[in-house]
């Protein structure tokens, strides 16, 4: 078996590996080769895709450091191929070109956590689903000091740049108090909500009395659930997190709960509303890790809570 990197060339024996391992309709001719990412595929000695996997480079938070986090995903074989090692031949090519590129870690999530151990991948972080009833929000927020009001504005896309540096910032920022947390930059910028007129999605920003950026809350109103849907709520002070709570309230006469779809188990918001008898918390699973260097390793990692986030694979 051969194991090397996939080129365009490649892109029919991919899709049918990916089409069959995952069952999609294949149409030749309607799929493009997947720039961005590094797929790597495993060869027999006939020269045919066995097996193959992408990855997506991405920045991450290590402390202070910036280090590479291999985001892993389609990990796909020929049915009639499967056990014949070429997976496990892929995930020693994998390893070996994590260490020549210094690679710090490697992420997946994994549909079998025995499956992956194999691989030396396991899970090491976990979120929070937290629903809390729409009750219980207005009580805080009718007790919220005023300073914690501060201003709002709707994230709208378009040519917004201090909107977009200032996202990013935070996110950032945020993302920097958290071990292993992904980073973002500008090519990640749609990972916030831009069309809220075209799709219902928001992101609003808080800025404290100052006029700071010190916060954003991404959402969905579901009125069918009647549930406020929160994506992803960054704040860099207990101010930022009082007033975007504050703010979900304006939606009290169309939703009956607000549901937190990943929080980290340590967030500050669990005893800021205090009422735990009234919410209800669902553990979830984070995503599989591997260590590539010893030098980043869970006894290593630097003294911080585990991410909120992830995203982007």
């Amino acid at each position: 078996m051969t194991v090397r990197p996939l080129t365009p060339a490649d892109l029919d024996a991919h899709c049918r590996v990916s089409s069959s391992a995952f069952i999609w309709d294949y149409k030749p001719g309607e799929e493009t080769f997947p720039e961005d990412d590094f797929l790597l595929g495993c060869f027999d000695d006939n020269g045919e895709l066995m097996a193959d996997l992408e990855v997506n480079l991405r920045e991450a938070a290590w402390g202070d450091q910036t280090v590479t986090c291999a985001c892993i995903g389609g990990v796909a074989s020929l049915p009639h191929r499967r056990r014949e090692g070429a997976v496990r031949k892929l995930f020693e090519e994998l390893e070996a070109i994590a260490e020549k590129e210094g690679w710090a870690f490697g992420a997946l999530y994994p549909f079998s956590d025995a499956y992956y151990r194999q691989f030396g991948y396991d899970r090491y972080f976990h979120s929070l689903r937290l629903t809390v009833p729409m009750g219980v929000v207005e009580t805080y927020a009718s007790k919220a000091p005023k300073a914690a009001l501060g201003r709002v504005s709707l994230y709208e896309g378009g040519n917004a740049k201090e909107a977009k540096d200032e996202l990013l910032r935070l996110y950032n920022a945020y993302a920097r108090e958290r071990a292993c947390m992904l980073l973002r930059d500008a090519s990640n910028l749609g990972q916030f909500y831009q069309k809220p007129f075209e799709k219902c999605e928001y992101t609003y920003l808080w800025q404290n009395g100052a006029g700071e950026y010190r916060g954003y809350v991404m959402y969905k109103v579901d009125r069918e659930k009647s549930a406020v849907s929160v994506d992803e709520i960054v704040f860099l002070d207990d101010a930022a997190l009082q007033g975007l709570l504050a703010f979900l309230r304006v939606y009290a006469s169309k939703a009956s709960s607000v549901v937190f779809q990943q929080l980290p188990p340590d967030t500050p918001i669990l005893p800021a509303l205090g009422e735990y008898s009234a919410m209800r918390a669902q553990l979830r699973f984070g995503p599989a890790l591997r260590f590539y260097d010893a030098q980043f390793s869970p006894l290593s990692m630097p003294k911080t809570p585990a991410p909120q986030l992830w995203d982007g694979f």
